[in-house]
């Protein structure tokens, strides 16, 4: 396969709730236009699995803890090394830890949490481009299963909901950087070769302000691939 046509894009975010794919899609597009990624090192939270058992104990040193750790490794990551002269994708972008941060957090405690990240938010640069994976509650939960992590057993159906409704509330009002958003019930571009050349084709595509990609359902393109196979029999 010969390489493909590079983005303009820069710095490439890829966000959406827990099992929405953002890591998986940040490796796959990292070795397709042979960029650099950057993983949020979810499991090095101490106060995670703690969290998921008791949100309302353990919510605020969890947030404050992914905040801080954000930032610093984006400082480290952004800050420190001439970011214009090669192509960083990320799983993650700053801004999205308000969102966590509004469903988990009481009135007093996120007070406090707006003032330590209005602080730290002005320090780390805005991405180019914002992938926004999305997907209904049921999938999110049905691949949060299928992954298998022992701190996400029995994840709570009300709070990926809650999460789903903050996210598409978020990004359908963002406008700090060029958006893609992306309908991921009926694609899988981890297995399926052809969905991530989609998705590749997407991003080269993309212009300023908020674009929508939706794919076909999927019985819709097995009768589209049935077709063109009838057709190049003939």
């Amino acid at each position: 396969m010969s390489d493909p046509e590079k983005p303009v894009f820069n710095h490439i975010c890829i966000e959406g709730v827990i099992g929405a794919g953002k890591t998986s899609l940040c490796r796959l597009l990292a070795e397709r236009f042979s960029a650099r990624t950057i993983c949020e090192q979810v499991e090095e939270n101490p106060f995670l699995s703690q969290f998921y058992k008791n949100k309302q104990m353990y919510a605020f040193q969890t947030q404050l803890w992914f905040l801080l750790s954000r930032y610093r490794q984006l400082s480290e990551e952004f800050i420190q090394q001439d970011l214009f002269h090669e192509t960083a994708i990320a799983d993650y972008m700053f801004a999205k830890d308000r969102i966590f941060a509004s469903v988990n957090l009481d009135e007093n405690e996120m007070a406090l949490y707006n003032t330590v990240a209005g602080i730290l938010e002005r320090e780390i640069p805005r991405p180019d481009l914002v992938i926004y994976l999305q997907a209904s509650t049921d999938i999110l939960l049905k691949r949060i299963e299928n992954r298998g992590r022992s701190y996400e057993n029995n994840m709570d159906a009300s709070y990926i909901e809650n999460l789903n409704q903050a996210y598409n509330h978020f990004f359908f009002h963002y406008t700090g950087s060029t958006v893609l958003i992306i309908n991921t019930n009926d694609i899988d571009f981890v297995n399926n070769q052809s969905d991530l050349d989609e998705i590749t084709g997407q991003i080269l595509q993309t212009k300023s302000g908020i674009n929508f990609y939706q794919p076909l359902a999927k019985d819709d393109r097995l009768k589209l691939a049935g077709e063109e196979k009838k057709r190049q029999k003939i």
